[in-house]
């Protein structure tokens, strides 16, 4: 049941890119403070956030780098409490400078407005390490999720690999992604392009919106990343 969970998880993160951050006020000593905020995640869990130094997160988490991410489903109808909702506990700290450029890069395929922020404010990537997870999959379905369960491999490819990859696919293949992102979300979009990979599936996005697709099989190598693309345009085709 809890590697169910875990399964069910990391699903819903993936499929998320919005979430509620608390951070410790610093000008209200000792309350929490919320607020929504874009993420982007990596193959190992973590998250990254695009945080201007002049926002309250910023100041709070400057002071103490403690905070949560809360993800959820909204509810179209009925008892809110019924859907899966997750609460990462962990540490955010700005990402290292000389990955400052490489992380951006991964965060504007995702959001590609955020590449004018810059020019009202100073921003910085933030990078949330995980230490707990707490996941509610629905009434009675509660989990704690350790770090090491919820931490995944690193992707074994490097940035010029991914990106070779991404654009290869928005130059060649846009009919199969036209045809795995209707399979999936039952979305018809010719200009849909790839925004993203992880070891676990890769991201479309259409009509200023990213949508998660997950691979059959976790990649272990770069070589499967083709193989999985391939196994998602085949049954995509089928269907």
């Amino acid at each position: 049941m809890k590697s169910k969970a875990l399964i069910e998880a990391k699903l819903l993160v993936r499929q998320s890119d919005v979430g509620v951050i608390s951070t410790i006020s610093k000008k209200i000593d000792g309350y929490p403070f919320g607020s929504v905020t874009p993420f982007i995640s990596d193959s190992e869990g973590k998250l990254y956030l695009y945080i201007s130094d002049i926002a309250q997160h910023s100041i709070n988490l400057t002071a103490n780098n403690k905070m949560s991410v809360t993800i959820f489903n909204q509810g179209k109808s009925g008892d809110q409490n019924e859907n899966a909702r997750i609460t990462i506990v962990g540490d955010c700290t700005k990402v290292a400078e000389q990955m400052q450029e490489e992380m951006l890069r991964k965060y504007i395929l995702r959001f590609p407005d955020a590449k004018t922020y810059q020019k009202a404010h100073v921003f910085y990537m933030w990078e949330v390490k995980v230490e707990r997870v707490r996941y509610i999959g629905g009434f009675g379905k509660i989990f704690w999720i350790k770090k090491e369960d919820w931490t995944g491999q690193p992707v074994p490819w490097d940035k010029v690999a991914e990106s070779a990859m991404i654009s290869h696919m928005n130059d060649d293949h846009q009919d199969a992604m036209e045809l795995i992102l209707h399979q999936h979300y039952a979305i018809k979009d010719p200009k849909v392009m790839m925004s993203g990979i992880i070891t676990e599936g890769c991201y479309l996005y259409s009509n200023s919106k990213n949508y998660f697709v997950p691979f059959n099989d976790i990649c272990s190598e770069q070589s499967d990343v083709r193989k999985q693309l391939v196994a998602l345009t085949k049954a995509a085709r089928a269907a």
